[in-house]
């Protein structure tokens, strides 16, 4: 069977000095020889837990191959390959239908989901928004948002579960940031709805990747479905008191949703309500979610390694906090570093796919109309032709002429092309914010009985929630 270490869980290890996490064993039969019964049981653990089947030939070849159920995939890993398909003829690409069967019902035209003239409506109109200067005045909003939450969250417990800890952090940071706090929703209630919005977005229907009907119910959206509609009734709710308040002349809070409802200009009519609303919920879907596991692995990650803790330890008490929130994250180059090294073993959001619309061929490979292309980035940041000890925590792979050295299209965890991720700067300003304000004041040590396995919803995410000891430093 291609599953056949498929309750097998490697404990961590330590390799000439470099820690290595538990994760998958990659399935080690060759997707191409795999019989029904084995592409049944793949399709199963996609949607169960889509890293568990990473198969060994997509971290060992440079174009990988398969054909499932009448459908052509490829998995690229060669950053020519990438860099051809996905930058050079993305017009001759669109978004994959299984992709879209499990986004669109929750975020509509959100800027992830949009495509044609819909989508280059949406990032005309929001490029002016996610400019540096807005960006960068937004980093004291974080800075003072997450010093007011810290002590409530950190300060009171010894033994937490992290995850579940950074996600309320990270949705306070994006609320304030986003709407100015204004909403007045319990943030507990925000946050169970929002966690059963990106489940609903991150679990595949086993029915949804064989192609049934959509007519056909899918059980599990129902309860995620609901969550939609309230996350939603929220937003809009906001939206109406803001755009009331801009009608009766009042200035405006100083933040996302004003930029928003501000946007327009001679070439492209202002966002309508419902098209704030689509925006908003996808920067609250991914903004908050992505930052939160990344942070949350990287203090494990820190947990057991303890001498490279106590570099970014010293860089973070050497900061200068007097200094705008802005330029943190550039005077702590180390710190940023293990940063990128824990999204490039725990990349937020892993799966990029497309499906091909037009004839492409390139290094002897034939790109048919029809066929999926996926960049995999756990195989991509993991590939064993890319990365020396692929599998282990070496940040400084991330600093100076290290740095230099990676392929702009062999890391990829804020995607690539003309759909990167809008939000980049502000994820990198808000991490830089959040690693320095925690680690100064706060310690963690794991304490969990085995070691945390990694699990892909829409993000990738600790199965145990990450338990947690804290501790004042």
């Amino acid at each position: 069977m291609a599953r056949h270490n498929y309750k097998i869980r490697p404990a961590p290890k330590w390799e000439d000095g470099n820690f290595i996490p538990a994760t998958p064993i990659p399935v080690q039969k060759p997707p191409t020889q795999w019989s029904l019964i084995e592409g049944l049981e793949s399709i199963q653990t996609l949607a169960r837990n889509a890293v568990e089947a990473t198969t060994l030939y997509s971290m060992t070849h440079m174009c990988a191959f398969a054909k499932s159920f009448g459908i052509r995939m490829w998995v690229p890993a060669d950053p020519e390959i990438i860099r051809h398909l996905f930058v050079k003829n993305a017009a001759s690409l669109k978004m994959q239908p299984i992709r879209q069967m499990l986004l669109r019902p929750v975020l509509q035209d959100g800027l992830i989901t949009a495509e044609g003239e819909t989508w280059k409506r949406a990032r005309h109109l929001l490029a002016p928004v996610f400019t540096p200067r807005n960006t960068d005045g937004f980093a004291d909003t974080m800075a003072q948002s997450a010093r007011e939450a810290l002590p409530e969250l950190f300060g009171n417990e010894t033994d937490i579960l992290l995850s579940n800890k950074m996600l309320n952090l990270a949705y306070t940071v994006l609320s304030d940031t986003l709407f100015s706090g204004e909403i007045e929703e319990d943030t507990a209630s925000v946050l169970s709805d929002i966690a059963q919005l990106l489940n609903l977005l991150g679990r595949p229907n086993p029915m949804d990747m064989l192609r049934f009907p959509r007519w056909i119910p899918r059980v599990n959206r129902i309860r995620g479905l609901r969550a939609v509609k309230r996350v939603r009734k929220m937003i809009s709710d906001g939206t109406d008191k803001r755009m009331a308040a801009k009608a009766r002349g009042e200035t405006l809070p100083d933040d996302f949703l004003t930029l928003l409802i501000n946007a327009g200009d001679e070439n492209q009519a202002p966002l309508t309500r419902d098209e704030i609303e689509d925006q908003m919920l996808t920067f609250i879907g991914a903004g908050h979610e992505t930052t939160s596991r990344a942070m949350t692995w990287m203090l494990y990650l820190l947990s057991q390694d303890t001498v490279r803790r106590a570099k970014v330890e010293a860089e973070v008490d050497a900061l200068n906090t007097s200094l705008p929130a802005e330029d943190w994250a550039d005077h702590m180059p180390y710190a940023m570093a293990c940063f990128e090294e824990t999204m490039r073993l725990y990349p937020p959001a892993p799966m990029i796919s497309r499906e091909v619309t037009d004839d492409i061929s390139f290094k002897g490979y034939d790109f048919k109309p029809g066929d999926a292309v996926m960049i995999n980035l756990w195989s991509l940041h993991r590939h064993r032709q890319l990365w020396e000890q692929p599998d282990a925590f070496v940040p400084e792979r991330f600093l100076a002429e290290a740095r230099g050295k990676i392929d702009r299209f062999q890391y990829l965890p804020f995607g690539l092309g003309h759909r990167v991720c809008i939000g980049q700067r502000f994820a990198l300003k808000e991490a830089g914010i959040l690693i320095a304000l925690i680690m100064r004041d706060y310690r963690f040590d794991y304490s969990g009985e085995t070691a945390p396995w990694p699990k892909m919803r829409i993000t990738v995410q600790a199965e145990n929630f990450m338990p947690m000891k804290v501790s004042r430093r």
